[in-house]
């Protein structure tokens, strides 16, 4: 619960939810959210081969800001880039980026979940991702229009199994940022949750 601070005048004013330090932090990682698509997706590769589904790149800026210890942050782009994607690049499509913002909302709740429960460690990536699309194909199995009317274990499955060298590069990701910024080290990251 957020607590009320007091102001200069000795009167409480609400809290401030949104500081400019955090409207910083959110734009830069939104930013990335955007960057990271789009830039694989200007990897030329045959038409039938989508990068986005296989190398997984809305999920880098939110892995990123959890490892690092901005949980504000990362709800905020995994809520606001499925939406700035589509509006900037119409990729994805409405449908497919409801499912991609539940998605990352689940990805990011069950990273913050597992930092909490073992700390910051360097496999976690993968059991955050299997987490959210459970998620999401139960999301999928109760409005199937959101995956085109596709068995929702089917479309959940597919998508597992495209996105394996996506979650290698998570793995990649994972690792290189715990050794960069290390919790409560030197290196500014995080104090172990």
């Amino acid at each position: 619960m957020a607590m009320r601070e007091p102001s200069q005048a000795g009167t409480l004013r609400p809290p401030l939810f949104l500081t400019l330090s955090l409207a910083r932090e959110l734009g830069v990682l939104l930013c990335l959210s955007v960057m990271f698509p789009f830039l694989i997706h200007v990897i030329p590769v045959p038409e039938t081969a989508k990068l986005g589904p296989r190398l997984l790149p809305m999920f880098y800026a939110p892995l990123l800001a959890v490892l690092w210890g901005r949980a504000p942050s990362a709800f905020g782009v995994a809520f606001l880039a499925p939406w700035l994607n589509w509006a900037l690049t119409s990729h994805p499509a409405p449908h497919g980026a409801v499912m991609m913002t539940v998605e990352l909302l689940a990805f990011v709740s069950a990273l913050l979940a597992l930092v909490e429960r073992v700390g910051t460690r360097g496999f976690l990536a993968i059991p955050a991702y299997l987490s959210a699309m459970a998620l999401a194909a139960v999301v999928a199995a109760i409005a199937p229009f959101l995956v085109d009317g596709r068995s929702a274990l089917a479309w959940a499955a597919q998508t597992v199994a495209t996105g394996i060298p996506g979650m290698a590069i998570l793995i990649l990701i994972n690792e290189l940022a715990l050794r960069c910024r290390p919790p409560g080290g030197s290196g500014g990251g995080p104090a172990a949750a």
